[in-house]
C-alpha cells in the first residue's frame, strides 16, 4: 500500500490486488481528503448494523473524516467471509482498511488499468441525455471524441466488499444484461433477462445446447459409483437422508467433460475471474417421473441449531450456496407441471389486481380435471400444483437455463429464494443444477469451520467427519516420464511429485479427483474411493 501511494510501483506490474487498492482509495479517500465521490451525493455505506468499526478507533485515523464506503468495503473482523486469495490482498493506502473489487454491470471484474480504460472507451452516454442532434440513428448518444454531454461516457462500476461475491443487480423486470465474455458452444451470444426482482430470478439464453444436455443425461445414466450414480433424491447437509416430500432420483457427475466445461461457464457468468473447484458442488442431475416432485426448500443450507462442523453462517464468516443455475433438458407443456416454482414470487407482468390466491387457483385446479386420477386429492402434491398455477412458475424447456440467488449481496440468507419442483402430470422431466458458494464448501481446504462445534464434539469423543480421507501420493522414480510430475487437486497446482520430491499427503474425500500433470498434460488421475487407506503411486 505505502509503495502504491508513494508511486514506486509500475503501471505494469500491477496485480488485480493492486487495482483493487487504488481504486478504493481514489473512490473514497483520494488526495488532500477529495475523493471522486466526495460532495456527489452518493450512498455506499454499509446496509448493515455497524456498529464500533475498527477504523473509527484506529490511532493513526483519529480526527479524520472516514468515507462510509471504506466501512462497507472492509466488513470488518467479524463479517469479512475468508476466501483463498484473502492474503493478496493489497491494504487502501493511508487507511490501511481492505479494499472493495469491482465489476462491471455484467459482472466482469476490474483486474488492470488498461482494462478499466478500455471499458471506459466502450462506456456509452444513456439514452435521453443528449439532444437529437447528438444521436446515432438507432437512437443511442454518439460517444465519440466530440459527442453529447461534452463527450462524457458514463461507466458503471460495482463495488463489491472484501471476502464476498459479485450479485447482478437488475433495476426492473425485462432488463437485459448481455455477457459477450461467456463463451459457449458455436460461440453464440450469451445474455440475462430479469425475470423476477424478488427474489432476483434471470433466465440465461444460450448457456447450454442439445448435445450438451444429452451428454450429461448419458452419462449420469451410465454411472455405476454409489456415492454419483442416479438413485432417490436425498436431503439434508450431511449423509444420505430420504425425505418423503422429495420423490425425484438425482445423480452427480463431478468430472465429466461436459460438467467441467458446464460448471467453468457457471462461473464465468457470476462473475469469477478464475475457476476455483472448492466453491461448486458437482453438477447434480435430476429425473422426475410422473406425481414426483420437491417440496419448496432454500438451496441455503440451514444450521441455525449448530450441528455441524463446517460453518455455513454467510452472513458472518462462514460458507454457503449463494447462487444455483438450473439447466432444463426436458420439453414440457403447459398442462405438463415440471415447473419450478418460488412460491414468494408472483408471475411477471401481473398487475397486483390479477393475482390468483390459493383458494381460487385450486378451484380452477378441480375443475380443470388435470390431475385426477393422477394426484392424491388434498396431497402435498396437489397443493403444490395449485402454487404452480398462481405463483412465479419456470416452465421447463430443453436447452433452457435460470439463474437464481440463495443469498443477498451482504451474506444473508434471501428468504424469497424458497424454490420446489412442481409435480410432472404428463410425460418426464430431466433436468441439472449447479450450487455455487460464496467461499470454500466443506471438505476442501480453506473451508470455515464452526470451532464451538468442533470444541464440543472433541470434548465428548466425537472424531472428526468420517468421511474425510487421508491420501499419500508418491513418485516411485521408476518411470522417466515422471522426473518433473506434479499434483494437482482437479486444475489447482497442490505441490511437486517428481523425483527426489517428498510423499505428499492430504486430507480428502471420496470423489474428490487428484490429476498428476507434467508440463500442461494430464498423464495420471486418481479419484478417492471408499478405501480406509488411499494409497497412490506413480
Amino acid at each position: 500500500a505505502d509503495k502504491l501511494k508513494a508511486g514506486q510501483k509500475p503501471l505494469d506490474q500491477y496485480t488485480k490486488y493492486d487495482v483493487d487498492s487504488v481504486l478504493t482509495h481514489a473512490l473514497a479517500v483520494g488526495r488532500d481528503e477529495k475523493s471522486l465521490l466526495q460532495g456527489q451525493g452518493y450512498s455506499c455505506g454499509p446496509t448493515w448494523e455497524e456498529k464500533d468499526h475498527y477504523v473509527d478507533r484506529a490511532p493513526h485515523l483519529k480526527g479524520k473524516t472516514i468515507s462510509p464506503m471504506l466501512k462497507f468495503c472492509d466488513m470488518g473482523v467479524d463479517r469479512t467471509t475468508i476466501q483463498l486469495d484473502h492474503g493478496e490482498n493489497v491494504r487502501v493506502p493511508e487507511i490501511q482498511s481492505l479494499p472493495c473489487h469491482f465489476h462491471t454491470r455484467e459482472g466482469v471484474r476490474v483486474t488492470s488499468l488498461e482494462q478499466l480504460a478500455q471499458i471506459a472507451r466502450e462506456a456509452t452516454v444513456p439514452a435521453g441525455e443528449c439532444t437529437e442532434e447528438e444521436r446515432n440513428n438507432d437512437g443511442t448518444c454518439r460517444t465519440d471524441g466530440d459527442a453529447a454531454v461534452g463527450g462524457r461516457r458514463e461507466l458503471h462500476l460495482y463495488a463489491v466488499q472484501v471476502g464476498r461475491v459479485f450479485i447482478f443487480a437488475p433495476q426492473y423486470v425485462g432488463e437485459i444484461f448481455e455477457l459477450p465474455h461467456v463463451k459457449v458452444p458455436r460461440d453464440l451470444p450469451v445474455w440475462l433477462e430479469v425475470i423476477s426482482l424478488q427474489p432476483r430470478v434471470f433466465d440465461v439464453f444460450n448457456f447450454f445446447d442439445r448435445d450438451e444436455s444429452a451428454a450429461i443425461v448419458d452419462k449420469a445414466l451410465k454411472e455405476t459409483s454409489e456415492t454419483h450414480r442416479m438413485k432417490r433424491s436425498s436431503t439434508g447437509a450431511s449423509g444420505y437422508n430420504v425425505n418423503s416430500q422429495r420423490t425425484s432420483e438425482n445423480g452427480f457427475d463431478t468430472h465429466g467433460k461436459v460438467a467441467q466445461a458446464v460448471k467453468r461457464r457457471c462461473m464465468n457468468i457470476l462473475g469469477f475471474d478464475a475457476y476455483e473447484e472448492s466453491l461448486t458442488d458437482g453438477l447434480q442431475v435430476l429425473r422426475y417421473n410422473k406425481t414426483t416432485a420437491y417440496i419448496p426448500h432454500l438451496d441455503w443450507i440451514d444450521d441455525y441449531k449448530k450441528q455441524q462442523e463446517h460453518d455455513f453462517d454467510s452472513e458472518h464468516l462462514g460458507s454457503n450456496r449463494f447462487a444455483t443455475i438450473l439447466l432444463y433438458m426436458s420439453d414440457l407443456n403447459e398442462s405438463d407441471g415440471g415447473e419450478t416454482v418460488f412460491p414468494h414470487g408472483w408471475p411477471p407482468h401481473q398487475a397486483e389486481e390479477d393475482r390468483v390466491q390459493f383458494k381460487d387457483a385450486k378451484a380452477a385446479l378441480l375443475k380443470s380435471g388435470d390431475v385426477e386420477n393422477v394426484l392424491v386429492r388434498d396431497s402435498w402434491e396437489e397443493k403444490m400444483v395449485v402454487k404452480c398455477r398462481s405463483r412465479l412458475a419456470i416452465r421447463p424447456h430443453s436447452s433452457r437455463a435460470v439463474l437464481f440467488y440463495s443469498q443477498n449481496p451482504d451474506g444473508t440468507p434471501d428468504k424469497d429464494s424458497l424454490h420446489g419442483g412442481c409435480p410432472v402430470i404428463h410425460g418426464e422431466k430431466w433436468a441439472a443444477n449447479l450450487w455455487v458458494w460464496n467461499a470454500p464448501r466443506g471438505g476442501f481446504p480453506g473451508s470455515p469451520t464452526n470451532m464451538e462445534v468442533v470444541k464440543r464434539n472433541r470434548a465428548s469423543g466425537k472424531a472428526p467427519d468420517d468421511n474425510q480421507k487421508k491420501a499419500s501420493f508418491t513418485n516411485t522414480q521408476t518411470d522417466s516420464r515422471m522426473m518433473n510430475a506434479q499434483l494437482y487437486f482437479q486444475d489447482t497446482f497442490w505441490g511437486k511429485l517428481g523425483f527426489g520430491d517428498p510423499v505428499l499427503n492430504v486430507n480428502t474425500y471420496e470423489g474428490h479427483q487428484w490429476n498428476v500433470k507434467v508440463g500442461e498434460k494430464t498423464v495420471k488421475t486418481f479419484v478417492i474411493d471408499k478405501k480406509p487407506k488411499q494409497v497412490y503411486t506413480i
